[in-house]
């Protein structure tokens, strides 16, 4: 029982150990910096560098709120270097990088925060870190300049809020901040003209984050992306039907959200490009070669794909000109070199003939090429010489099989 009692003692020690190791570094307006709490901090109080640490804390803190900037980082920079194990480390690099972002240098502050989380992992504030990191990055989306040396105002660069949101989502993947740093890059990727990394920050917050609130405005803004892309009828249609996918999809399974109506708006305008890029091949055939065989599929087609479109109507009066058998008034380049002609079915049929006759007669020359080419082989062949046999000249021996010296 005894030992029994002994085990739990020395377990319970070990759990309080290992919740608290380490001293709290608590700052208050009257007395400074102080070491309040934990295992160890009477041990590091006792400490003559920890003492000297401290007073370069407190000079430090001094300083900043004297907005003495320049002398507070100067003393920081003091305890970081002397003191890189100490528990004054972390916390001053992370007031070091609160003093960079006061002073819009945001690359050196991002960089304070980046060496608490890798260096300091049991730094007690790591959600603090987290925010400071995330804030930073919101300054430069909001549009806020970076200053070089503190003071001069710099040129603005959205890839520098990308970097830093990026090393959120890596230094805390399941907070709050991931799914909202995805939607501000893709936001940031935008105002910069980058319309693939706008779309690969989406499709990971849609996949990764799916419960998050953020989704349903991740889909639409998806949509948007695309509908950007669209260059108009006249080019490729790819963005155009991932708009209308994305859009659908929007539609389908978030009815209940408010901006259900613009994307229903959105789905009519892309449906309607789509449409008018049929409506367009339809009418270069009807105007341009006189094949209304070929511009009725094309007409129909962009009915099918937006029946309630002005492209649609636009498809259906063609459509009844078709069927009523009126010709495509004439176009300027009919009136200089005539109407197009459409070539019969006997000439596609000649055609195909000369075609197949060239193939035919290829063949039989590089039939006769290739015989050619054999029996000037097999010739060489027979002309060849046998191979002399290589046989060696052995020393002449005398009766007793010895070899004779001369």
């Amino acid at each position: 029982m005894k030992k029994f009692f002994k085990c739990a003692i020395t377990a319970l020690a070990f759990c309080a150990f290992c919740q608290n190791p380490f001293a709290d570094l608590v700052w208050t307006k009257d007395k400074g910096w102080q070491i309040q709490g934990g295992v160890l901090a009477k041990v590091m109080g006792e400490n003559t560098n920890v003492e000297n640490a401290l007073q370069g804390m407190n000079l430090a803190k001094k300083a900043q709120n004297e907005e003495s900037y320049g002398q507070a980082l100067a003393l920081y920079q003091v305890v970081v270097s002397d003191y890189p194990n100490s528990i004054f480390a972390p916390e001053a690099y992370c007031q070091m990088g609160i003093i960079y972002t006061k002073r819009h240098q945001w690359e050196l502050a991002n960089e304070c925060f980046q060496t608490i989380i890798q260096k300091y992992p049991d730094y007690p504030n790591f959600n603090q870190i987290i925010g400071r990191q995330y804030e930073v990055a919101s300054l430069i989306q909001s549009g806020e300049h970076p200053y070089l040396w503190g003071w001069f105002p710099w040129f603005l660069n959205y890839k520098d809020a990308i970097k830093i949101f990026e090393d959120v989502i890596s230094n805390a993947p399941y907070s709050e901040y991931a799914p909202m740093a995805l939607m501000n890059i893709s936001l940031c990727a935008q105002s910069n003209g980058e319309p693939e990394t706008s779309i690969d920050a989406l499709d990971r917050l849609i996949n990764v984050y799916p419960k998050s609130d953020l989704v349903p405005d991740a889909y639409l803004q998806l949509a948007k992306t695309y509908r950007n892309m669209v260059e108009g009828p006249h080019y490729d249609q790819t963005p155009t039907k991932e708009a209308i996918a994305f859009y659908q999809d929007y539609i389908i399974l978030f009815p209940n959200e408010k901006d259900s109506v613009h994307a229903e708006n959105g789905l009519y305008v892309m449906q309607d490009t789509l449409a008018r890029s049929r409506l367009i091949m339809g009418d270069f055939y009807y105007f341009y070669r006189t094949d209304n065989t070929a511009a009725a599929v094309f007409y129909n087609e962009a009915i099918t794909l937006a029946p309630k479109s002005p492209a649609a109507d636009l498809a259906r009066e063609q459509l009844k000109l078709i069927a009523e058998g009126e010709i495509a008034p004439m176009t300027p380049v009919d009136w200089v070199f005539g109407r197009y002609e459409k070539p019969a079915v006997d000439t596609f049929e000649d055609e195909t003939k000369v075609e197949k006759m060239q193939t035919e007669k290829f063949s039989e020359i590089q039939d006769e090429v290739f015989e050619a080419e054999a029996k000037a082989f097999d010739k060489n062949e027979n002309n060849k010489k046998a191979p002399v046999e290589f046989v060696p000249l052995l020393p002449e021996t005398n009766e007793e099989g010895f070899v004779d010296q001369p």
